[in-house]
């Protein structure tokens, strides 16, 4: 019996395999080439390492095999043993493939973010710091473009401190040679900037030296310009002089208009000081580098205060050689067929850029007519020949059209020293040229002859003014004036309408034509025109009074005091406001009231006799004559030749129980005014009071100076309409006396419209009864001539008797009988 031989090669038959499976039938086992095309034909192969004793292929269970792998897989000599019931954990379910990167998560979610850089280096510690210093500078900037300066100053003071612990920091880590420059600057300088804006010179003085002594810093000596501001709001102007010339010399010449700015700041601080001499020569060395008109203007005033003739023209002449260069005329008077041309240039007229050119042009012609202006007079020996020599220097200029409106100016200046022929010759030249310059000229004529009173002269200029020039709004007010002075008023009223369609804001045509509507009695259309006016002039005195009279003469009581307060209250010394007032109060009961803005009315004028009635008629209804006497004797001193009011000191004297001041009072009245009737009245009846002699001869004057006024009378009544009062003073109508209806003007208000202050004919009201009578009783007429009279002032007080119920009447009421005039 053969002994069966045992194998013990755990590898043994691994590389057997079947004849169906040799390679040379390969090519044609179609799942061989089946599996080749799958991607687990095309995976990449790899020789593993040979297996050791440490390594073990997995035997277990869990290891599965697709039955594709089984047909494969060649058939062993039976059944392996298995090494362990479970598997070793290595199932190809959990197997996760190899991913160094994670590059299979990026299905999953986004990307995890980057690692940020770490901040413990110097280095970036340094540009953290850098930046944040950076933002206190913009916060600072920012918080001084919205004016908290407070805030500003503060941010700036923490960028500094800032900087400084940068700097530390940049020693300590040795990286000195990697210093930001101009972040130290931008601190420096904005720290300064705020000390100046904070008022704090000191410090900002003391800061910018900080930087103009650093080498560091290029261009440093630029801010030593700062500086001299900065000194010149001290009033340090010597050292601020200093500082602008250091930074003159320290500016390099290709820089020309920082040295022309910095020495035209030297001029104007040399004007300050007084040193004009110096101040003109900086001004002339600015004209030279580049002529510029402010300059020249400054120049030319500095030879006007040193009074050099030469210089002073000179410097004229200079300043008319500044050119504008700009032909705006000739770049927009273009007429062409295209519409669209045409519209883009109406455009461009208006746009920003024409109007930056209009204001150098007229910035230019008006300095150029103010030094002429003021060095005409004084160039030459007369007026008339610098005018002529200023005149002929701008006609051979480039700005010859201003020759005209110095003319002009020169007429001006003939009025101005009251010269007034020499102004209308000066005018006259215009007569025969066609232009504005001729219209204006015409204008100025029709107003000085307007002033003259010759009125048809002024209208005749008045007409040339207008068709010389149809848009001349001051023609059409200078006619509508002539107009008004005929009585035209509905004539003047069209020119007026005519002129506010030339120019609707026109101030005397809207002034002029609410005049006209008011005395036409059109108080609404009147009042729209002030209303118009008070809107372009504010505060305009007299149209305040106009719009508060208006009120008045409308019964709108509360609306005019409310005008006439605000007006109280741009000119609180005006008497006529305060006397308009108090008549309005009076009108309305509140004698109080009234009381007061008469009293304040004679405080600011004590002059108006209208205002010393009122006073003196209050206190006698007051019953408080002795008041009354202090404003007739200020009447008395006002007009010594009148006798009403010495016989209103003498009555109150008589009424205050002073019958010899009163006696005598009266005798000097008489001296004055012997033939003055009603004197001889009360000395008549006070003498026969009194029990004295001289009654009787008192009376027969009275009764022979009125058999003279009643003669006098007769052969005044012969001739038609001749009426005379019997005492030179005409009869007591309405509230005023004729000295005084002409005095009721405001001094401060008017000279537009003098009689709506004055002769606007309002009657005082609510008058004693005692002073009307008076009034009516001495100043009566040939017509109402008796031999009776009336107490001035009302009837004494009650007197005590020494009889009971026996009371002396006053003699005010009672006539004189026949029994007591001489035979």
């Amino acid at each position: 019996m053969a002994v069966a031989q045992i194998n013990d090669d755990i590898y043994d038959g691994y590389n057997d395999y079947p004849s169906v499976y040799s390679i040379k039938n390969l090519e044609q086992d179609d799942l061989f080439h089946e599996t080749l095309t799958t991607s687990y034909g095309r995976r990449s192969i790899f020789t593993p390492k040979t297996p050791g004793t440490a390594m073990r292929l997995g035997t277990s269970t869990g290891f599965h095999r697709s039955n594709t792998n089984v047909s494969m897989r060649p058939a062993t000599s039976g059944l392996r043993p298995m090494t362990a019931v479970r598997g070793a954990g290595y199932t190809s379910s959990s197997r996760q493939p190899f991913d160094p990167l994670n590059m299979g998560n990026t299905m999953k979610g986004p990307a995890p973010p980057l690692e940020t850089g770490k901040e413990d280096t110097p280095e970036e510690k340094i540009k953290v710091t850098e930046r944040k210093i950076m933002e206190l500078i913009e916060s600072s900037v920012r918080a001084a473009c919205e004016n908290n300066m407070r805030a500003a100053l503060e941010r700036a003071r923490e960028a500094s401190s800032r900087e400084r612990a940068l700097i530390r920091l940049q020693e300590q880590a040795g990286l000195s040679d990697s210093h930001n420059v101009d972040l130290t600057f931008a601190v420096i300088f904005n720290l300064a900037t705020q000390y100046t804006n904070n008022n704090m010179f000191t410090e900002a003085i003391a800061t910018y030296q900080a930087i103009t002594r650093n080498r560091m810093f290029s261009n440093s000596a630029r801010l030593k310009v700062n500086m001299g501001n900065i000194y010149v709001k001290m009033g340090q102007l010597s050292q601020a002089i200093k500082m602008y010339r250091m930074a003159f010399d320290q500016a390099p010449a290709a820089h020309k208009d920082l040295r022309i700015k910095i020495m035209h700041n030297i001029g104007m601080l040399f004007v300050q000081m007084g040193r004009l001499e110096e101040a003109a020569n900086s001004f002339e060395w600015v004209m030279k580098e580049r002529a510029e008109f402010k300059a020249g203007l400054h120049a030319v005033l500095c030879h006007f205060a040193l009074s050099h003739r030469d210089k002073m023209k000179r410097a004229f002449l200079e300043l008319l050689e500044v050119q504008l260069n700009i032909d705006q005329e000739d770049r927009y008077n273009i007429n062409t067929d295209d519409v669209a041309s045409n519209i883009l240039n109406e455009i461009l007229k208006n746009d920003e850029l024409s109007n930056l050119e209009k204001e150098l042009k007229l910035e230019a012609e008006k300095t150029i007519l103010c030094a002429a202006k003021l060095i005409a007079p004084v160039i030459e020996d007369t007026l008339t020949a610098g005018f002529a020599w200023c005149v002929e220097a701008i006609k051979s200029s480039t700005y010859g059209p201003l020759a005209a409106d110095l003319e002009i100016s020169k007429a001006m200046v003939f009025l101005h020293n009251r010269e007034t022929q020499l102004a209308i010759d000066t005018l006259k030249m215009f007569e025969n040229r066609e232009s504005k310059a001729n219209s204006a000229a015409a204008t100025m004529l029709s107003f000085i002859y307007f002033l003259q009173g010759d009125y048809d002269e002024a209208e005749r200029c008045g007409e040339i003014a207008r068709s010389t020039d149809s848009y001349n709004a001051a023609a059409y007010v200078n006619l509508s004036a002539c107009a008004i002075r005929k009585g035209e008023l509905n004539i003047a009223r069209e020119l007026l309408l005519c002129a506010l369609d030339t120019d609707a804001s026109h101030v005397q045509a809207l002034y002029n034509l609410g005049i006209v509507y008011k005395k036409q009695s059109m108080y609404e259309e009147a009042l729209e025109c002030f209303w118009k006016v008070r809107n372009l002039v504010r505060h305009d005195q007299q149209t305040l009074y106009q719009i508060g009279h208006l009120y008045q003469l409308m019964n709108d009581v509360d609306q005019a005091a409310e005008w006439y307060n605000q007006l109280l209250g741009i000119i609180p010394s005006d008497p006529g406001v305060l006397q308009k007032l108090g008549e309005m109060y009076d009108a309305a009961g509140d004698k109080q009231q009234a009381y007061q803005f008469y009293s304040d009315s004679y405080r600011f004028f004590p002059a108006n006799f209208e205002v010393i009635d009122w006073l003196g008629s209050y206190f006698v209804s007051m019953q408080v004559a002795e008041k009354a006497l202090v404003y007739f004797k200020k009447a008395v001193e006002l007009v010594p030749d009148e006798p009403r009011w010495r016989l209103l000191v003498a009555a109150c004297l008589r009424r205050t129980g002073q019958f010899h001041k009163a006696l005598s009072e009266y005798q000097d009245i008489h001296s004055k005014f012997p033939e003055n009737v009603e004197c001889l009245k009360f000395l008549v009846r006070l003498c026969s009071d009194l029990g004295l002699k001289e009654a009787q001869m008192y009376a027969a004057e009275l009764k022979r100076a009125e058999r003279a006024r009643e003669l006098k009378d007769r052969q005044g009544s012969a001739r038609p309409g001749s009426r005379k009062s019997n005492s030179g003073a005409s009869s007591r109508t309405g509230s005023g006396m004729s000295v005084i209806s002409d005095h009721r003007s405001s001094p401060t208000l008017g000279k537009r419209e003098n009689q709506s202050l004055s002769g606007a004919g309002i009657t005082r009201l609510n008058r004693i009864s005692t002073a009307e009578s008076f009034a009516e009783g001495a100043f009566e007429t040939s017509d109402q001539m008796s031999t009776t009279y009336v107490d001035p002032i009302g009837p004494l007080p009650v007197r005590p008797m020494t009889s009971a119920g026996k009371r002396d009447d006053d003699f005010g009421d009672e006539e004189l009988g026949d029994d007591l005039l001489p035979q």
